[in-house]
Formats: structure tokens, C-alpha cells, sequence
């Protein structure tokens, strides 16, 4: 039975969240009461559809799914500007619930037959600050105060509500997995990922290509239990896979770039093994990628309105890109793997030490062979494909601006910058490694570190392996390359799904994760900061003389 402690705690992050919510919406309608930049065109539309006029704005490239919602809550809050705001704000709200709600699925979707109200006690204290309960709120907390997520809570952007569609979807999928032959499931998937189409079109990837993916691996693993096996002989993982149906899948942190290889051959064989199998799991997410193509076919092209201006493109430096944004807003949540990477140059003892205050071993070093590659491929994405947008450097309200004005008059850092992608990357990367407990037993009784032992995992959940960095890099490399204009914004959902997996790190000797309490603070910081920035450092530009202009993500 759940604690008093527990029970609340979920309201009192809700209320935190709205109080938060509603004092930004009321700070930003106070000093700019009227649209400002992408809102001149989106608070127009949602006010003819509140009005029953459902003609259509041609610069507006976005579907209507955010215009849909305000004419439905019209009768509660109206179709003011500052109205219109506050429902982002209660979409935020409604994140915290569903990112909350995923963890608790993640942490328990191991156990079948467990409720999700049932806490792990992973502490000999009992401690609420232990409680996976708090740690979970905790983290929905955090991803509500992500910076570019939070900062448009209180404009009418589309991300917010966006990103609450696409979590939507997700928490169908997570409990269809536990049935995957339930009709009812079934039906909840196609719905939630239908609705999540209408306020993105990259969304398709968050609602299809992602959870099929991860649908087909769990599909497979349900019916021949994947294996953890050291070996690297690709013939003898074919031959199995084919044999057995079974797919090699490591837990993250013992696994390298062969392991991913192997990964995807022992995939392909199992899944081409089982086809029926395959099939069943993914007709949920073959249907809404079937009417999406539908969709596409009978509008011309994936965005409405103005095709011009959106056109689709290759810009491979977008997954180069990524890696600083996470690094930015997640930098508590890296220190750990990086600091690992100077472990092994300490004396025995202070290596000890490290290993049981923060897990050092867990994360391991990055291999020769994938510096190498990552490295050249960075290198000649840099050199061929980047694409600075004529948007960019148009408009210096936004933070972009002034990073590609710098990478413009010196062009050396692009290249320059290839070893911080790529060590960010790692750092991302690896962050979704879960903390395994020091042994007590003889240090040599496997010398292999590729075999996990699943008693060693202190955090109450399973490993993230390397079935989910793939489909997750597949999801966000095809959601963001289309894109040839670089914004904060299209990075939103691949840091929530990110950082919905990354595990908590509790085999230190204090009694809580230290990381997400200087997450939180951090992530205030950058509020406060990005909110000053925005409210009060304004200026003016020439050819609109007595106009503010702000900063803005």
C-alpha cells in the first residue's frame, strides 16, 4: 500500500508545475500582450476556428491540431491571446503527468502482474527520497523545466502541445507492449498516434518508425529471450538467430560498435524468422504510416501551406548539432561519464573510490574504431553538407543567429567542433548506461564484463540496451536530416524520450541521486536566464523603429 508520502507527491509536483506554469504565462502577457514572431501567424488561425472559419493561412505549414484544441476549449478560456498561452500551460501540466506515468512503466514493466503503485524499496532506510515514487516525480519535474519546452508554455507555439501528443502516444504503446494482442490496445496505439500527426509531421517518426521498432524487438524477445552472449562471430549469431528466432541485445554499457552490428544482423534474421510475428505487432504502426503516405500523396508534399519555404533536405550536421543541445541542458547528468574517462589514470585506490561513489566502471572508455568513424563521418558531413538556412541569419532574436554568425566568420570551427560532437555524443550516449553495484564477490569470477548480471542492478529497472539507442537514433537522425533550418525546437521530443530512459544512478553511497537536484537548479538557471533575456533585454530594429524585438529559442 502506498505511503501518504507517496500519495501526494505527484499532486504537489503538479502544483509546483502550475504555479511555475501560470506566473511565466502571466509574465509574458503582461509585457507582450500581443503575438509575437511565430504567433502572428499561429493566434490569427486558432481565432477564425474559434469563430467557425476554417480557412486556411498559407505561410501556417504545421497541420491544425493545435487550432482543433482551441476551438474546443473555447467555452472554458476563450481565444484571447493570453488564453490561448495558458493552454500550453496545461499541456506542461499534463507532460508531468504522462512523463511520470512512463517512468513508473519503464521501472515496472519487467514484473508483469506488478502495479505500477507497488515501490521497489531500494533503500535499507525506507526513505522517501529513495522511494522510486519521488525519483520518478522527480524526473518529470526536470523535463517540464527543460528550457525550450518550459519557454513555450507561456507562448502559442505548437511544441508543447506537440510533444504531450507524441508522450501520448508513447504511454499507449509502453501498455500495449504488456498485451500486445489486445484489440483495445491496439486501437488506443492507432488513436493517440493519429491525433499526435495533427500538430506535427515529424511526429510520424515518434509515433511509427520508434515504437514499431521497439514493438518488433520486444515482439522477438517475447518469444526467444534475447541473449547477452560474448561472442563476436557473426556466422554463429546468424546461424543462431535463424535457428531460434533470438536477437542478440546487450545492455548499453558492455556494449561497442561490433555489438550494434551484431545487434542489427541477428535483427534482420530473427525478424525475416518470424514474419507473421512481426507483422502482428506492427500493423498498429503500418496503418497510421499508410495514412500519413495517404496524406502526402493527396496534398502534393508533408507540409501544408507554403511548400516553398519548407522544403525537405539532407542536412546531416543536424546529428551533429544535437549532441552540444543535450550536453547544454543535461551537463549534471553527463559529469559521471566523463569524469570516468580520467578513472583509470588515477592510483588503485582512488580508482576504488570513484567506482563507489559514481559507478566509474559502468561507462567504460569510447573505442579507437568508433572515434575513428564518427569522426571522418563528422568531418564530411561538416565539409559537404552543412546548410545555413536563409531564416538563420535573417532573424538575430534567435539564439542560432549567433552561433552560425560566429561558425560564418570563422569557418575553422566548424571542423574545430567535430571532437566536441562527438565526445557530447558519447557522453549522451552512455548516460543511459545503468549503475551496476560493486561485487562483494571474488573479483575474478568473470572476466567477462559483456555478461550481465541483472542481480547487480540497484536501480529497479531494466538496463537500456542497445535495441533502444538504435531505433531512438533512427527516430531522431529521420525526424531532424529533413530539416534544413537548425532550431531548439526540433530537438525537443529526442531529449524527452532520451531523458525519460536515463536511469537513475543509485549504487553511490548517498542516499539520494545528488545529479537531479543540480539538474533541477540548473535547468532554473537557464529559465531565469533565457526569461530575462526575453522579458527585459529587448531592442529594436531600424526598419521598425519604436517595435521591441526579444530573444527567443
Amino acid at each position: 500500500m502506498p505511503s501518504l508520502t507517496q500519495v501526494w507527491l505527484l499532486p504537489g509536483a503538479v502544483i509546483l508545475i502550475v504555479c511555475l506554469a501560470a506566473n511565466w504565462v502571466e509574465r509574458v502577457s503582461g509585457l507582450v500582450p500581443e503575438p509575437y514572431l511565430d504567433e502572428f501567424f499561429h493566434v490569427p488561425q486558432a481565432q477564425k476556428y474559434c469563430k467557425g472559419d476554417y480557412s486556411w493561412d498559407p505561410k501556417i505549414t504545421t497541420p491544425p491540431g493545435l487550432y482543433l484544441i482551441s476551438k474546443l476549449f473555447k467555452p472554458l478560456l476563450g481565444c484571447e491571446t493570453r488564453a490561448l498561452r495558458i493552454q500550453n500551460a496545461v499541456a506542461l501540466c499534463a507532460i508531468l503527468a504522462l512523463s511520470y506515468l512512463i517512468r513508473r512503466i519503464l521501472r515496472f514493466r519487467a514484473s508483469p502482474g506488478k502495479p505500477l503503485h507497488e515501490s521497489r524499496d531500494v533503500s535499507k532506510k525506507g526513505s522517501s527520497v529513495e522511494d522510486p515514487t519521488f525519483v520518478d516525480i522527480h524526473t518529470a519535474i526536470n523535463i517540464c523545466l527543460f528550457s525550450p519546452l518550459f519557454f513555450f508554455s507561456g507562448l502559442y507555439y505548437t511544441d508543447v502541445m506537440s510533444t504531450l501528443a507524441v508522450l501520448l502516444a508513447y504511454t499507449a504503446h509502453l501498455a500495449s507492449s504488456q498485451s500486445p494482442s489486445s484489440f483495445i490496445h491496439g486501437v488506443s496505439v492507432l488513436v493517440s498516434g493519429i491525433f499526435a500527426l495533427f500538430f506535427r509531421q515529424t511526429n510520424i517518426f515518434w509515433v511509427a518508425v520508434f515504437p514499431a521498432g521497439l514493438a518488433v524487438v520486444n515482439a522477438l524477445k517475447a518469444d526467444a529471450p534475447s541473449t547477452t552472449s560474448s561472442t563476436r562471430d557473426i556466422a554463429q549469431v546468424l546461424q543462431d538467430s535463424w535457428a531460434t528466432g533470438r536477437i542478440v541485445d546487450l545492455p548499453i554499457q558492455h556494449a561497442e560498435l561490433q555489438d550494434v552490428i551484431i545487434f542489427l544482423a541477428s535483427l534482420i534474421v530473427a525478424a525475416l524468422r518470424k514474419p507473421l510475428l512481426v507483422l502482428r505487432v506492427a500493423v498498429p504502426y503500418v496503418i497510421i504510416l499508410a495514412l500519413f503516405a495517404g496524406f502526402v500523396v493527396w496534398n502534393g508534399s508533408v507540409v501544408l501551406g507554403d511548400k516553398s519555404a519548407h522544403t525537405a533536405t539532407i542536412h546531416v550536421p543536424q546529428m551533429l548539432y544535437i549532441w552540444p543541445y543535450f550536453a547544454l541542458f543535461s551537463i549534471p547528468l553527463l559529469i559521471e561519464p566523463l569524469l570516468s574517462l580520467f578513472v583509470p589514470l588515477l592510483p588503485k585506490r582512488a580508482q576504488v573510490t570513484c567506482n563507489e561513489v559514481f559507478s566509474a566502471s559502468t561507462y567504460g572508455r569510447p573505442s579507437l574504431l568508433a572515434s575513428g568513424l564518427f569522426m571522418t563521418g563528422a568531418i564530411l558531413a561538416v565539409h559537404f553538407n552543412t546548410i545555413i538556412h536563409p531564416y538563420t541569419l535573417a532573424d538575430n532574436r534567435h539564439y542560432v543567429f549567433y552561433v552560425f554568425k560566429l561558425l560564418r566568420l570563422y569557418p575553422v570551427l566548424r571542423y574545430l567542433a567535430v571532437p566536441v560532437y562527438f565526445v557530447c555524443a558519447w557522453l549522451v550516449v552512455r548516460a543511459l548506461a545503468t549503475p551496476t553495484a560493486p561485487s562483494p564477490v571474488n573479483k575474478g569470477a568473470s572476466k567477462d564484463k559483456r555478461q550481465t548480471d541483472t542481480t547487480q542492478n540497484p536501480t529497479g529497472r531494466d538496463p537500456c540496451q542497445v535495441s533502444f539507442v538504435v531505433i531512438w537514433l533512427a527516430a531522431t537522425t529521420l525526424s531532424v536530416v529533413t530539416a534544413p533550418l537548425v532550431e531548439p525546437r526540433y530537438f525537443i521530443l529526442p531529449w524527452v524520450i532520451w531523458r525519460l530512459h536515463v536511469p537513475t544512478s543509485s549504487t553511490r553511497k548517498a542516499s539520494f541521486d545528488v545529479r537531479m537536484i543540480v539538474e533541477t537548479i540548473w535547468l532554473l538557471t537557464i529559465n531565469l536566464a533565457v526569461a530575462y533575456m526575453f522579458l527585459y533585454r529587448t531592442f529594436t530594429w531600424t526598419n521598425e523603429p519604436g517595435k521591441l524585438q526579444r530573444f527567443i529559442w
